[in-house]
């Protein structure tokens, strides 16, 4: 790159968006098949799978928001706008990394934690506005939406009344290293604990303090509003989209082993350029996908 300081590199970009089209593929095929064999009643218990389909798509429509906040014609590219995304990425991928290792009680769990959040917030919003009436309608139809999740799940009036007493679903710093206080083993087991303690390690710090707006997304926010300032122009947008696309490819394997579905070479031919751009690739291939693709 002509033009860099001499402290500076000029360090290969990631052809990211060669792999778009190759990500969209494996995304739209498997959208359907586990859509159409729910239907047929080949992927049971139904539940789960309807909520591993969710973030199937969920992280889609995140990797899309990733490629939208790094697009070449924006005039300055959101690197820690995208970043941020990347942990949420993350956190989808750790759901399903625990999803599947215990579909149907794991569910059940998340479901749960959603009527949490849900009710907890319906209860402060109803006790702050119920005299107002610009708000009774919102809040009308806020409990109507709460209850019928209550039902859906059959809770018990115990916790309909008291829905802090329903256990929270854990942070992936609480799948990786369980509450040792407490007695409380990790949350995942065996190669699935490998891969999330190594991404958890090497991405979830940095990810979750610029996320908390600390002084890491004031350095992030300088160094994009100026980029005279950065050691490899160019190349941290590359970075984080290789992030989510080895996310995404995780996701997927994910969910084509749980539901028992042929390999599809597209996945391997994705790993397969993963690894020859990121060593990180290489680490989670070695410590879980490589097996998952040999099974």
């Amino acid at each position: 790159m002509e033009g860099l300081s001499k402290w500076k590199l000029d360090l290969p970009g990631f052809p990211h968006k060669l792999l778009n089209d190759l990500l969209s593929l494996l995304v739209d095929f498997y959208k359907e098949h586990v859509r159409r064999d729910i239907d047929a009643g080949r992927l049971t218990p139904v539940d789960p799978w309807a909520m591993l389909h969710g973030f199937l798509l969920a992280a889609m429509q995140t990797y899309a928001s990733i490629c939208i906040l790094l697009a070449d014609k924006r005039p300055k590219r959101l690197m820690l706008q995208a970043a941020v995304l990347n942990r949420t990425l993350f956190e989808i991928m750790a759901n399903v990394v625990a999803v599947t290792e215990d579909p149907v009680p794991r569910e059940q769990m998340l479901a749960k934690d959603y009527y949490r959040t849900l009710a907890l917030t319906y209860t402060y919003r109803a006790e702050r506005y119920r005299c107002d009436n610009k708000w009774a309608e919102h809040l009308g139809v806020f409990r109507a939406h709460v209850s019928g999740i209550a039902q859906r799940l059959a809770l018990p009036p115990e916790l309909v009344q008291n829905p802090r007493k329903i256990e929270e679903w854990p942070t992936p710093g609480a799948m990786v290293r369980g509450r040792p206080s407490k007695g409380i083993a990790p949350f995942v087991s065996g190669t699935r604990l490998l891969v999330l303690e190594e991404i958890w390690k090497f991405h979830y710090g940095g990810l979750s303090a610029q996320a908390h707006g600390r002084m890491s997304s004031v350095a992030a926010a300088l160094f994009i509003d100026d980029a005279a300032l950065q050691w490899n122009p160019g190349y941290g947008e590359s970075d984080i989209l290789l992030v989510a696309l080895l996310f995404m490819a995780c996701i997927l394997s994910e969910i084509e082993s749980a539901g028992g579905f042929e390999h599809h070479p597209k996945l391997a031919e994705l790993w397969s350029y993963l690894r020859e751009g990121h060593d990180e690739a290489k680490e989670l291939w070695h410590l879980r996908y490589e097996e998952l693709f040999t099974d």
